[in-house]
């Protein structure tokens, strides 16, 4: 996984900016959505920065949206899917097989507490 694989979630909203531009983030401190992403650079960048990008570096490997599979997972994704929906400050650790649901620590405790036989960590 790549350390600096960007993504933003937006506050008040469920959406998930799956990947931000890191030369304009650098530059002018705005989230933009990515287009491409450099293997070599471990960076991404949106449709304007990759073209400096590939003019100065131009025998690197860029992939673009319709190779995603080969971007690396963005931290920051991974880290809003592994949120609680309930408890926001709580990562989902437990299954818990008698109710079929995802928990956190404080699921267990409120919820699923006399299942604590049935619960699984993964």
């Amino acid at each position: 996984m790549a350390t600096s694989s960007q993504s933003s979630v937006e506050l008040g909203s469920h959406e998930v900016k799956d990947y931000i531009c890191n030369a304009c983030e650098d530059k002018t401190n705005v989230e933009k959505s990515a287009d491409f992403y450099c293997k070599q650079c471990v960076r991404f960048y949106c449709g304007n920065c990759i073209d400096p990008h590939g003019n100065a570096l131009a025998k690197h490997t860029t992939f673009g949206r319709v190779e995603i599979d080969k971007w690396p997972v963005s931290k920051k994704v991974v880290d809003f899917l592994q949120t609680c929906d309930v408890h926001k400050d709580h990562t989902i650790d437990k299954f818990c097989n008698l109710h079929e649901q995802l928990c956190c620590p404080k699921c267990v405790s409120d919820q699923h507490r006399y299942v604590t036989l049935q619960l699984f960590s993964y």
